[in-house]
């Protein structure tokens, strides 16, 4: 029982961090729209951390309580006395006062988040099943990039599936485009799946489902924007021509307002190349980097990976330093809460 009340306290310390990480960065981040309301860029990472926040302040902090000093001798609890309550790994026991508080916090918090965690949880679902279906047509190659072509209701080309990402394009659309088109947008599609972007996507949507966060969802379409320049740009890089891209985005676009299909929105938790509202941003920072200098190919790393090596290294440093005086302060905290 001793084991569980400490599972118990730290729970609500993750929790407790967390949700106010995510007030901190939706607050932030409302701020600096309004003082800065220009068109969405910049690096998708950067983007993804300000969604991935909370969660990883909530780790961090944990680390740190969890391990205070880890490469002292000395007991932490001898070292300040039993005058608050201890969050200790060795004294399990210290813990057992705060168990029935600690659990009451933390059915309150997963009562509040469980909805919107099982809505995300049911479109994972959804989407591994769509892509389990999609694996199972027949592949073709356009540029080297295996696709495959169904009959999608609407002129669009995504990627779908979280662990094994698989490319498809419309078969109406396919047939409209030139060749110099259909490679653009297969190798778009091919970054999308190289960056593991709806790993990322649905990443996303888990932090903002846990930890609610003011503007959450313009967060996580700044990503988006992000994510899909990263694409046109890798698709620019194969092809060395950044206007074949740009055309390409716009003959989607036009045959998606010639079949009237502007409404049909893109399968849950998938990425694709037609841009919607984005089509004059992106065509025009195509064309602007095609006018620039600097022809190094974007990097297609994976942004949750990116991000989490970042909070690792963080965790890490917060077990070291100044993981002691953390975890004191937080322990003197919860004695002030409870005395």
């Amino acid at each position: 029982m001793s084991a569980l009340s400490l599972l118990a306290l730290f729970a609500v310390v993750f929790a407790a961090l967390g949700l106010v990480g995510a007030l901190v960065v939706g607050g932030a981040a409302r701020v600096l729209r309004s003082l800065a309301p220009a068109e969405r860029a910049g690096s998708p990472a950067v983007h993804a951390a300000a969604v991935l926040a909370p969660p990883l302040v909530a780790f961090v902090g944990c680390i740190a309580l969890a391990f205070p000093a880890p490469f002292s001798a000395a007991c932490h609890c001898a070292a300040h006395g039993l005058h608050h309550p201890h969050l200790c790994l060795r004294h399990p026991d210290f813990a057992q006062p705060l168990a029935a508080p600690a659990a009451l916090l933390v059915a309150t918090w997963l009562a509040l988040t469980a909805p919107r965690v099982i809505r995300v949880l049911r479109e994972a679902v959804t989407a591994a099943r769509l892509a389990r279906a999609i694996r199972k047509l027949p592949a073709s190659h356009i540029a080297g990039v295996p696709i495959r072509t169904a009959d999608c209701g609407a002129p669009s080309a995504f990627t779908v599936g979280a662990l094994l990402p698989v490319i498809v394009i419309d078969r109406g659309l396919l047939g409209t485009l030139n060749e110099e088109a259909r490679q653009a947008i297969a190798h778009h599609e091919a970054g999308h799946a190289a960056r593991r972007d709806t790993l990322t996507l649905l990443a996303l949507r888990l932090a903002a489902a846990l930890f609610p966060m003011p503007g959450a969802r313009q967060l996580i379409d700044a990503w988006r924007d992000a994510a899909e320049r990263a694409c046109d740009a890798h698709a620019a890089s194969q092809l060395g021509d950044p206007g074949a891209v740009a055309a390409a985005l716009v003959a989607v676009e036009r045959e998606r307002w010639a079949s009237g299909a502007l409404d049909v929105v893109p399968p849950v938790l998938a990425l694709g190349a037609p841009a919607g509202a984005a089509l004059e941003q992106r065509v025009h920072a195509l064309l602007d980097a095609g006018e620039g200098e600097d022809k190094t190919p974007p990097r297609l790393g994976n942004d949750t990976v990116a991000v989490g090596a970042g909070a690792l290294a963080a965790a890490l440093l917060a077990a070291v330093w100044p993981g002691d005086l953390v975890h004191h302060a937080v322990e003197t905290l919860l004695g002030w809460l409870v005395h």
